[in-house]
């Protein structure tokens, strides 16, 4: 395998090499084959009874209801996120030739039609990272299932580090309106920080400030002469169309000193330096300011160069993420001070998990491509 995602009909898909997706099963049983020439490179995406991918050649393929669709015009995105919704498809389209910069990508939604064929509908008139991975958002606490936040405003020079994949990095975060993805809100970093990300993470503001009066936020990386720090990114209510940065943290040591987050929501942790050290902390909104602490060094959940930002799971409010080298498995209890509760050895080396729906464990993907089940 290449890849691996929970969902589908039986839990867990895995794309191979070659670009076939499969149906796993985590009793064991034999996998079933869905689909070829897919692009193994690029995340699928689930929900509502649908799998959404890229093609080998930038289509866009749907599984639904037994069935698969493909739009081979679609010109999705290399690497870039889909997001299924109730009734579309969100995906990131490339304008043009040209660098990554200067091809100008853009967010899409596709809808079914009669027929048999899915069309494109809308298409947001800003520029987004050619690899941006768009999730759906409530940051207004509107209670209508949300919108689409996007890391955007594509710049190549601002930060050279490339340590997710390419020396792009995000100057912007937009919210858009999910029907015709026009702008709602957005918020722009002054030279010289970026935001180092590819996809913004959805938190509970409510679970980090009560007297809130925004239901959601958006954890990420702002990066600069000091290196990265933990970004909080909320709604501001004082400006009708306006995003800010509602809470940072500090910075993790020096330029090019880069951070990854995971969140189930409620919790803000980050692995600081993932690549040379790996140490893992707990963080605390204490009004603009994100304090931190230090629960435990030998860990990662990130390769550098990968676009794989976060191979850490969390299961029945555990959170289970890889030791440095990858070959052990940490489970930590946040309900126990965030404890150490056991450790799982690996036949090789993890760089993807992904945490079953029905809370049963965590499927990794390991280096030499095969897929091992970690019971809860």
């Amino acid at each position: 395998m290449r890849l691996v995602h929970a969902g589908g009909p039986t839990g867990l898909l895995g794309i191979g090499v070659g670009g076939s997706l499969w149906a796993l099963s985590v009793a064991g049983q034999a996998p079933r084959r869905l689909a070829s020439e897919l692009d193994p490179e690029s995340r699928i995406a689930t929900g509502h009874g649908r799998i959404a991918a890229r093609t080998a050649r930038g289509g866009l393929w749907v599984w639904e209801d037994e069935r698969a669709i493909t739009l081979a015009s679609a010109g999705l995105a290399l690497h870039a996120g889909l997001l299924v919704l109730p009734l579309a498809v969100v995906a990131v389209v490339n304008e043009g030739a040209g660098n990554a910069v200067t091809a100008r990508h853009r967010v899409a939604r596709f809808e079914p039609e009669q027929g048999a064929t899915w069309r494109e509908v809308a298409r947001s008139q800003e520029a987004v990272l050619p690899d941006a991975r768009p999730i759906q958002v409530d940051l207004d606490g509107r209670g209508d299932g949300g919108h689409i936040a996007v890391l955007a405003g594509p710049d190549d020079r601002r930060y050279a580090h490339a340590v997710l994949g390419d020396g792009i990095e995000a100057t912007r975060v937009l919210w858009l309106e999910r029907h015709g993805l026009q702008t709602l809100r957005s918020l722009t970093l002054p030279a010289p920080h970026v935001f180092e990300d590819i996809e913004p993470r959805p938190v509970q503001v409510h679970a980090q400030m009560p007297q809130a009066r925004v239901a959601a936020g958006l954890l990420t990386v702002r990066s600069g002469p000091e290196g990265g720090q933990l970004a909080l990114v909320t709604a501001d209510l004082t400006q009708p169309q306006g995003l800010r940065l509602a809470a940072l943290g500090d910075t993790v040591g020096g330029f090019h000193r880069w951070l990854a987050p995971t969140t189930q929501g409620r919790h803000l942790v980050a692995v600081h330096t993932p690549h040379i050290g790996g140490v893992l902390h707990v963080y605390r909104l204490e009004g603009q300011r994100l304090s931190r602490r230090r629960l435990m060094a030998d860990v990662s959940t990130h390769a550098i160069g990968s676009r794989e930002t976060d191979l850490a799971a969390w299961v029945e409010d555990r959170l289970v993420l890889p030791s440095q080298d990858g070959r052990l498995l940490r489970v930590l209890d946040p309900a126990a001070d965030w404890a150490e509760l056991f450790t799982v050895a690996l036949p090789g080396r993890a760089t993807m998990t992904a945490a079953l729906a029905d809370g049963s464990g965590v499927a990794v993907l390991l280096a030499d491509g095969r897929v091992v089940r970690v019971g809860a």
